[in-house]
């Protein structure tokens, strides 16, 4: 019975993986700032520029409620956190403007080829920034 029981629990697992879709790899910290529709998004446990982009998109659609061609702008690149002592942090803003006519990376994202959250000025829509989620999903 169980091993029932444990192989239940594992096939339970296994399914219920597509449910978490949407989570990035590494958890981030999200801290709101005194401006409207600004944040940092604190990096830890070795957050890369993709995993900071995903967390400022999850958080700019889920918290903020922006839609997809709403971009997100670097306004304070990677540096010393304003909300948080000690720690390091990009302060995103959420562009009230609708981008689906320039839904593309600006010179900020150095050319386009590299990712980049060390550069004030860098932007992208919110769904741009959503696909680096997709990076970080274990697909069976």
């Amino acid at each position: 019975m169980p091993r029932l029981a444990v192989l239940t629990l594992a096939a339970a697992t296994v399914l219920s993986g597509p449910a978490l879709a949407f989570q990035p790899l590494i958890q981030l910290e999200v801290r709101p700032t005194s401006a409207p529709a600004t944040f940092e998004v604190i990096e830890s446990r070795g957050a890369g520029p993709a995993h900071i982009w995903c967390v400022a998109a999850d958080h700019a659609r889920h918290a903020l409620g922006a839609t997809g061609t709403q971009r997100l702008d670097v306004i304070a690149a990677l540096g010393a956190s304003q909300t948080k002592p000690g720690s390091k942090a990009v302060t995103f803003t959420l562009n009230a403007a609708d981008s689906a006519a320039t839904n593309s990376l600006t010179p900020g994202m150095l050319g386009g080829l590299l990712l980049s959250v060390r550069t004030d000025g860098a932007s992208m829509s919110v769904v741009q920034a959503q696909q680096y989620c997709t990076d970080h999903i274990d697909l069976p």
